[in-house]
């Protein structure tokens, strides 16, 4: 039996994979909020993780990225909000913290039940 073909897990590797490109697009946000011109980029979560949750065991497709329509602009066109993309950011890091937090668990069931059959 290979213990990680377990969905539970395979699931939570997609969902931490999601947040970690969310946290990125983010972190890029942040890093080019003085680039004239910029656009703030997003992508949909939810369609991320129903998607990643459709493709099963493989890898799933990187979800589509685009420039989020309706901020409102400086006069140097560029429409980055600090306030917004620290929300983003924290609301993140508690969701891949929580993520982390259940793959331990899965992996201490999965050493439980080896210490109980004596490792065989």
């Amino acid at each position: 039996m290979n213990w990680f073909d377990n969905p539970t897990i395979q699931g939570l590797e997609h969902y931490l994979d999601i947040t970690t490109l969310r946290e990125k697009i983010t972190a890029a946000n942040i890093a080019n909020i003085d680039t004239p011109g910029y656009q703030t980029l997003d992508f949909n979560f939810l369609e991320a993780l129903r998607n990643a949750g459709l493709q099963g065991g493989t890898t799933p497709l990187a979800p589509r990225v685009f420039e989020v329509p309706g901020l409102i602009e400086r006069p140097d066109g560029n429409n980055v909000s600090l306030d917004r993309e620290s929300v983003i950011l924290a609301g993140v890091q508690l969701e891949y913290r929580a993520a982390v937090a259940l793959l331990r668990q899965e992996f201490k069931q999965i050493e439980a039940a080896i210490n109980a059959n004596g490792g065989a």
